[in-house]
């Protein structure tokens, strides 16, 4: 199924990895006419900062077995007002299309804190580090000598999930000292992006994630 005028979308904006910083809203398709697609504005808005930016708008495609998210890349080219059938006039998004779909998963920038109740650590060299957050797409963390990390490096990496331990690789895209972080001036930080990552270490890490998200979200209720 392609996009088409009525179903629902997330557009993603502002995906930095350095900063980890990513901006998911809930739109919905108004009009098409490729490469030109008109999208409900979102609440919060999508800023006039955007403009002549690159977005990623995704959307389930319903096929044979389980939806699958698609999405691809567009650049925000204008802000306008667009008339309903029914007559209202309402703001919306004028993307034009700059990428085909290709399957897209949101969580791959969504971070969770584990906690030590989750059941998940991390070795980054064959040296333990504490994960401060992790998502599909890399983790940031904490360490100490003899680990030396060094932006760019392409690291060996170890999870251990549930008592299962799965190797990647990960790209170092920061490192700070602790004291930026009101911590030991001995304790360094770091951001990492995953790199290869296998389908099996995928399939291993993306329930995990949604159980510590499950995990926080009771806490926050108790």
């Amino acid at each position: 199924m392609s996009i088409r005028p009525g179903i629902g979308t997330r557009i993603v904006t502002d995906i930095d990895v350095t900063k980890e910083r990513i901006s998911v809203k809930d739109s919905t398709v108004y009009d098409v006419q490729e490469p030109v697609i008109i999208l409900a504005q979102t609440d919060p808005p999508v800023l006039k900062s955007m403009l002549h930016k690159e977005v990623i708008v995704t959307y389930l495609a319903k096929g044979k077995g389980d939806p699958v998210r698609l999405g691809f890349t567009a650049e925000l080219a204008e802000f306008i007002d667009y008339n309903l059938n029914s007559g209202r006039q309402v703001k919306a998004l004028l993307v034009r299309r700059t990428g085909p779909e290709k399957p897209y998963n949101t969580r791959m920038s969504y971070r969770v804190s584990p906690t030590g109740r989750s059941n998940v650590s991390m070795s980054v060299l064959g040296n333990k580090v504490n994960i401060i957050d992790i998502s599909l797409g890399g983790a940031k963390f904490t360490y100490s000598d003899p680990l030396v990390l060094r932006l760019d490096d392409i690291v060996k990496t170890a999870l251990e999930i549930d008592g299962r331990v799965h190797t990647l690789e990960a790209r170092i895209v920061r490192t700070w000292q602790g004291h930026y972080e009101g911590a030991r001036g001995d304790l360094w930080f770091a951001s990492a992006e995953f790199v290869n990552m296998s389908k099996t270490v995928e399939y291993a890490l993306s329930p995990k994630i949604r159980d510590i998200e499950r995990e926080s979200l009771r806490e926050a209720l108790q």
